[in-house]
């Protein structure tokens, strides 16, 4: 399988490939609430964005506070030597 990391809203989530449909799962290690897929990368992305965004506007709408992000998307530049 394969597994690729994005970061929205300061919220890490993970991509990654099933075989199986729906072909795309994603997964929010600070948010195990929110579930989502998609058959395609993008469509993953996309709804990962909107599914958060989702959760967020109805945390807000309760007055409950959004926890605070506990892992973080570190980039680091690989160079040649």
């Amino acid at each position: 399988m394969t597994t690729t990391m994005h970061s929205y809203r300061g919220y890490v989530f993970t991509i990654e490939f099933d075989p199986d449909p729906p072909g795309y799962i994603v997964d929010f290690p600070d948010l195990p609430d929110i579930i989502t897929s998609g058959p395609t990368l993008s469509e993953a992305f996309a709804h990962a964005c909107e599914a958060l965004d989702s959760y967020l506007e109805t945390l807000e709408k309760f007055g409950q506070p959004a926890p605070p992000p506990q892992h973080r998307l570190i980039l680091q530049s690989v160079g040649s030597s």
